[in-house]
């Protein structure tokens, strides 16, 4: 008898610590669990606080480029009156300003040559008012064929310096100039169209900046 209550006394201890070590595993692994979520909680939270910078271009401004000068400007002339070295210093003065009034309808004209045009030239001066490096002279005639050049000087009675070349007129003729400084320009006709006389019905300068 003492035998069998021995054995039933150590079955009931073994059963007790065998009890005790399964709670202390199910608490640790509890432990481990809980621990583990908290950390991966930890960790998300950490994540989201950080904050992964950007890089951001900054927009540039383009500046739009200023409109380029142009290289020439329109001249504000004056036909003044005709220049007639060769003969009576004047042919038909007071219809001079007809040559720059804007108007292709109206013409300053030459006299008439009937026979033959015996002159070196004769000419139709220009005001522009004050000193220009001329650049340009456009010329429109209803009496195209005649041949005339530009001069320019810095008074109304000369000296004369030319600065194109010679041309045949058509109904519109532009004459590219060589630059140079003077107040006065002066178409110098130095042969007439068929019917003796040649007109200018308009003069338009054009001068450098």
């Amino acid at each position: 008898m003492k035998r069998v209550g021995l054995a039933s006394t150590r079955a009931r201890t073994n059963g007790a610590a065998i009890t005790r070590a399964l709670g202390a595993a199910g608490l640790l692994a509890l432990l481990a669990g809980t621990a583990a979520v908290v950390l991966s909680s930890v960790r998300s939270d950490d994540a989201l606080r950080q904050t992964v910078p950007v890089e951001t271009t900054p927009a540039r401004t383009v500046a739009e480029p200023a409109p380029a000068a142009p290289a020439s400007v329109r001249v504000s002339a004056r036909g003044v009156r005709a220049y007639d070295p060769d003969g009576d210093q004047s042919e038909n003065d007071g219809t001079a300003p007809l040559a720059t009034d804007g108007v292709l309808s109206t013409a300053w004209k030459s006299e008439r040559y009937r026979r033959s045009f015996a002159k070196t030239g004769v000419g139709l001066l220009v005001d522009a008012g004050r000193p220009v490096r001329a650049t340009r002279i456009v010329v429109a005639t209803e009496t195209p064929g005649y041949t005339a050049e530009v001069r320019v000087g810095s008074s109304p009675d000369g000296p004369f310096v030319s600065v194109s070349t010679e041309r045949s007129l058509r109904a519109r003729t532009t004459f590219a100039l060589e630059p140079r400084s003077s107040r006065y320009l002066m178409l110098w006709i130095t042969s007439m169209p068929e019917g003796g006389a040649a007109a200018v019905n308009e003069i338009t300068v054009s001068a450098a900046r």
